[in-house]
Formats: C-alpha cells, structure tokens, sequence
C-alpha cells in the first residue's frame, strides 16, 4: 500500500468514527428527552389522579352527611309559616273634612277670576274669624273656563260668558267647630259646600290599636295551623304592614246655596268611624 493509498484509509475510518460518535450522542440525548417527557407526564397523570382521588372523596363524603334535625332546633328557612293578620277597631274621629267652593260668573275670564277671588278672601277671612287655623285650609282647585250655548240654527257653539271656581279643603279637629264653618262660609258667598268626611289623624292611638290587634290576629292563625301539624312556632322571619282603612263617613250632603243670607249652623253628630289593620307575617318553625 502507498502512502496516499494509507492516507485515504485512515481518513475514511477517522470520519466512520466520527459519524458513529455522534449517532451515539444523538441516541443518548433522544433517550433522556424521552425519559424526561414520560418523567414528566407521570407526574402528571399522577397529580390528576391524586386531585380527581381527593374530589370523589370529598364528594362522596359530603354526599353522606345527614346531621339529624335535634328536638327544639329550627328547621330550615323551607320550613316556615306566613299568614295574614286583620283586626278591626271603633274610634271617635277626631278630625273633619269639608270642601267650600265658590263659583262666579263674568263676561270675561279677567271679571269672572276678579269676583271669584274677593268672594274667596272675604270666606276665607270668615273662617279665620271662626277660629280656623292658615294651615287647616287647602286650596284644592282653581278653575276659569268658558259657558257655552249651541244654536240649532248655525250648528255652532258660543262663548257667552267665563265661569271661575276656587275650592279650599278644610281640615278641622274640633267636631263642635263642623257646623259653624259650614254656616259661615255660606253667609260669607260659598256657593258648594260639602262634608264632613269624619277621620282619624294620622298620629291616633286608634291606628296603632288596629295594627297590634291584627299582629296578635296573625299570631293566633299561625299558632292553629302549627298546633294542627304538630310543631311549634319561632321566631318571626319577616312582617310586612299592610292598609290601615278608615271609610269615609260623610255626615252632611253637598248643597248650592244662596250667599249672603243668615244661614241656620247645620246640626252635625261626628258618631265612630271603623279602623281596620292589616299586615302579613311569616314565622319559622321548630319541632
């Protein structure tokens, strides 16, 4: 063999080696990668199975509590009763409603509106002459509005005048004063006067008198209904108020009258008005 001929040999069989060493090297890094990844998808399956093992047994535990209910204990917030509770009371009233109205006529609205108002101030200077309080009086309406005639001939309306209306409302607390008033606003130019509506204030024990007489109304219904199905009420979950009626009781007919004469005081009797409460109540209940 010469010498490039040894030459040759040797660089072949150094580049064989060299391509063996690498492929060996490849295999070994393929080897840990494959390791590493199964490594890791193990730990893997391993912790899904070790969460999915913890929630069936949680789940399967919770699934088994069944604390039982204890004698005495409050059954669960299903466990409730609601009932209604009304009660009726009779009570003096102690306030009256009535409505004086006057009515004018004029050719304009100006005039009618102008006479409306004098008239209006002189009743109203009348009921304080009487003892009516500024704040008992209420202006409920005032109203212009034209008169109409129709002519059978043309088909048409006319205008043939204004008719104005100023209406005050008048809350009175003395039944006695009732009469008076109504007399008086009459003499001094009322044209309407109607009333009294009889009422209880607002702040009357009557009302507070109706309202706990339905709770216990609602106490007594809630306790039969426990008594029949053999438990025992608790505390209550939640009361809801609901009306306190008081019909009106009108005691003195609405009358046009003639402004200007003597006017006789009306006999005027307040008698008792009714006054019922209602409200709704619900109840827990125990065994």
């Amino acid at each position: 063999m010469d010498r490039n001929q040894a030459s040759v040999s040797s660089s072949e069989d150094s580049d064989s080696s060299y391509w063996k060493v690498a492929s060996l090297a490849s295999r070994a890094r393929l080897g840990q990668a494959v390791r590493g990844a199964g490594l890791m998808a193990a730990i893997g399956l391993l912790g899904l199975g070790l969460v999915a093992t913890l929630l069936v047994g949680c789940g399967g535990q919770a699934a088994r509590v069944n604390t039982p209910l204890a004698s005495g204990t409050a059954v669960g917030s299903t466990n409730t009763i609601t009932v209604s509770g009304r009660a009726t009371v009779n009570a003096s009233p102690d306030e009256a409603v009535i409505t004086i109205s006057v009515e004018t006529v004029g050719k304009d609205p100006a005039s009618a509106l102008d006479a409306n108002s004098k008239i209006t101030k002189t009743v109203g200077d009348r009921l304080t002459a009487d003892g009516v309080p500024s704040d008992a009086v209420q202006t409920s309406n005032v109203s212009v509005y034209p008169d109409r005639a129709y002519d059978p001939k043309t088909g048409k309306d006319s205008i043939t005048g204004y008719q104005a209306t100023n209406s005050v409302v008048v809350t009175l607390r003395d039944a006695a004063t009732v009469g008076k008033v109504l007399a008086s606003a009459v003499e001094t130019g009322a044209t309407t006067v109607s009333g009294p509506i009889w009422q209880v204030a607002a702040d009357s024990a009557s009302l507070t008198e109706a309202l706990t007489k339905a709770v216990a109304n609602a106490r007594d219904k809630a306790q039969a209904l426990a008594d029949a199905q053999g438990v025992k009420l608790s505390g209550v979950v939640s009361m809801t108020e609901g009306t306190v009626d008081q019909p009106t009781v009108p005691q003195y007919d609405s009358a046009k009258t003639a402004a200007g004469s003597s006017v006789e005081t009306p006999p005027v009797s307040a008698g008792t008005v009714e006054i019922t409460g209602s409200l709704t109540v619900t109840y827990s209940l125990t065994n």
